[in-house]
């Protein structure tokens, strides 16, 4: 029998064969996870099909099943995150039924909470302008949705008068610039041990928030 090849040998330490994640249906999985790290490493842009699909174990040529380019791989990690997002928004959301401003409140930092436990979801959701979601429909209305979501939850915590005499893009902007500022110092770890504990980031959000608070 013929000796195995070094490539063989570390196909069999590693227990899988050339194909066989795509053959089960776990590719996808397997780059968008090797993305993810990918972008932890080297940021949304510093890296390539070829080393999505290395770090995956798979060949060069496996990711072209499930995605035609790189392009195609960061939006499908986009699309995920903002459904993931979303998932997150409405769960804050659902937790305050009482009062429409305490679940505005909540959703912002349920916002930063999300980008501090997923950091490379967050870069490359946020990474592009919402103008070229467009061009792939599925993350385009993921995107919307999340979106919709957050501006129904803030419109409706306005006062008639509120509504009446507050503009309403500069309550959009500047709610989302708000809670979107503390959400890269925390990924960029400029909030420093805070960012890693869950109580001490919602209680640094939530007085941030209370400074720019209407009541």
């Amino acid at each position: 029998m013929a000796r195995a090849t070094k490539r063989q040998r570390r196909r069999q330490q590693r227990g899988r064969k050339p194909g066989a994640t795509y053959h089960h249906g776990d590719l996808r999985r397997a780059l968008l996870d090797a993305t993810l790290e990918l972008v932890a490493q080297r940021g949304p842009e510093g890296f390539t099909l070829r080393a999505a699909a290395k770090l995956a174990g798979v060949s060069d040529a496996a990711p072209y099943h499930h995605f035609a380019d790189k392009d195609a791989l960061l939006a499908a990690v986009a699309e995920e995150g903002f459904n993931k997002l979303y998932d997150e928004l409405d769960r804050a959301g659902r937790a305050h039924p009482e009062s429409p401003r305490e679940r505005a409140r909540a959703l912002g930092v349920a916002y930063v909470l999300f980008a501090a436990k997923n950091p490379s979801h967050f870069r490359v959701m946020m990474t592009r302008p919402l103008k070229e979601h467009a061009h792939n429909l599925k993350l385009a209305r993921a995107a919307a949705t999340a979106f919709q979501y957050v501006r129904d939850a803030l419109l409706g915590a306005l006062s008639a008068e509120e509504a009446a005499r507050l503009p309403t893009e500069q309550l959009i902007f500047g709610s989302w610039g708000l809670v979107h500022g503390l959400s890269y110092l925390a990924i960029d770890g400029q909030l420093g041990r805070i960012a890693k504990d869950r109580v001490r980031l919602e209680e640094l959000v939530r007085g941030v928030m209370k400074l720019f608070s209407r009541d």
